[in-house]
């Protein structure tokens, strides 16, 4: 954790206790979101998990570490909230995904039509945000990480016994 989100670690300390609680409530349901968009199709992880870290930064610092040390979603959630940065990759997944998801949404529920023209100005206004933000380096899980098997070592090893 460097940059900005080491800055800006200090605002819980300034919340009242009941701010400070719903914060983490809500910081819990975002990341219980982005836990399920691990597993369900056009569900996001990323940005919930943005949300998760905005929120546990002002109300409970430490739970943020979980987040940006995360193998996968970790460089992202830091780039954004070092630099602003969204990958081209992550535009065009988030930006197809609210398309597609407005779709089915339209295609499956029916809505009125100043209903299903009010979600699509919504979804296109967060999409149009998307897409202005600074882009950084392509997506992280393309570069390849090798490791070194001589640094792994086994927990359950005995060490020889000294005659």
């Amino acid at each position: 954790m460097s940059g900005k989100i080491s800055q800006q670690a200090n605002p819980a300390h300034r919340l009242n206790p009941t701010r400070r609680r719903l914060y983490n409530a809500l910081g819990w349901l975002c990341f219980g979101l982005g836990f399920l968009g691990m597993v369900l199709p056009l569900m996001p992880t990323t940005i919930f998990w943005i949300c998760a870290t905005w929120l546990w930064l002002r109300s409970s610092p430490r739970r943020v570490r979980f987040l940006v040390e995360h193998p996968r979603f970790g460089p992202s959630i830091r780039a954004f909230f070092e630099r602003g940065e969204v990958c081209r990759t992550g535009k065009t997944a988030a930006i197809g995904s609210m398309a597609v998801s407005w779709s089915i949404w339209f295609g499956l529920a029916s809505p009125g039509p100043v209903l299903a023209i009010s979600v699509g100005v919504i979804l296109s206004t967060i999409a149009l945000w998307i897409w202005t933000r600074p882009e950084g380096p392509p997506h992280v899980s393309s570069v390849r990480v090798t490791l070194d098997p001589s640094a792994i070592i086994p927990v359950n090893r005995r060490t020889p016994r000294s005659e």
